[in-house]
């Protein structure tokens, strides 16, 4: 009774609600925009600009800047270069390894410069969401709702783009620019996520439900809704498996979303 009476206590308590909070709105944005991601095949520049994002939050606390602003400058920059350096080379993939490489460098000496501030690095490295502040779930939301209010505005822009960008651009689509807007999109997801599970798990939580329901769905529509679905449900989960287990909240909402990946790619790969 007096676990139970706990229990209660935690789930009404101010952190938590913040917590969850945050939780549900970076998956909803992580889920959305993901999908169109792996449909797209930028799930190397997805762990590229987590990096980048690190690097940005750990430069903009050691500055004395907002941490997440800071994240977003470098992460968009970070995209938005290795988007047109693909698109000058015809390499794309040789370039989000450079890009790969060259992020995880900037984040390894930016981790290096705040051997003082390990804790603050470490949240950022791993994700900290019972430690949000009212300010970063407010500033949250805003990125995520201007997010996906540009994903709704120009659905069917990013949607044929994401299936055959040549046809697209034979249709007289501009191509270019959307693709650049859905690059920017990834790393404003990437920012949003990065109290929630860190920059070291970011990929995962970007990638592993979208890969899950495209596994499960064959429209557009309903990757979205699964891929949602999916992140919901095991964010939610991991955060209360953490505060129970006494286990750190990003790690383990990351176990559970790829081991979700890996159950749904084993069932439907044995239909």
């Amino acid at each position: 009774m007096l676990m139970s009476a706990g229990a209660l206590d935690v789930l009404l308590s101010g952190f938590m609600l913040r917590a969850l909070l945050a939780v549900v709105i970076s998956s909803v944005l992580s889920a959305v925009i993901g999908s169109f991601a792996v449909v797209r095949g930028l799930s190397t520049m997805g762990a590229a600009v987590a990096h980048a994002s690190l690097a940005g939050a750990l430069l903009g606390f050691l500055l004395g800047r907002n941490p997440t602003f800071g994240a977003l400058f470098l992460s968009t920059l970070f995209a938005v270069a290795a988007a047109y350096s693909g698109e000058k080379s015809k390499r794309m993939d040789v370039v989000l390894g450079v890009a790969f490489g060259f992020s995880a460098a900037i984040a390894a000496l930016s981790l290096s410069m705040t051997r003082e501030y390990t804790v603050t690095a470490y949240t950022y490295l791993i994700g900290d969401v019972l430690g949000v502040s009212w300010s970063d779930v407010i500033i949250q939301l805003l990125f995520s709702s201007a997010s996906l209010l540009i994903i709704y505005l120009f659905y069917k822009e990013f949607k044929f783009i994401s299936f055959d960008m040549e046809a697209a651009e034979a249709m007289g689509l501009r191509v270019r620019l959307y693709h650049y807007m859905m690059v920017v999109l990834l790393a404003v997801a990437t920012v949003v996520e990065l109290r929630v599970v860190g920059s070291i798990l970011a990929v995962v939580f970007l990638v592993a439900p979208a890969a899950s329901a495209i596994e499960l769905a064959r429209s557009m529509e309903k990757v979205i809704v699964l891929s949602v679905s999916i992140a919901l449900a095991a964010s939610l989960s991991g955060i209360m498996l953490s505060i129970f287990a006494n286990v750190p909240t990003g790690p383990t909402i990351g176990i559970i979303t790829s081991l979700t990946y890996l159950l749904v790619l084993l069932i439907s790969h044995n239909k």
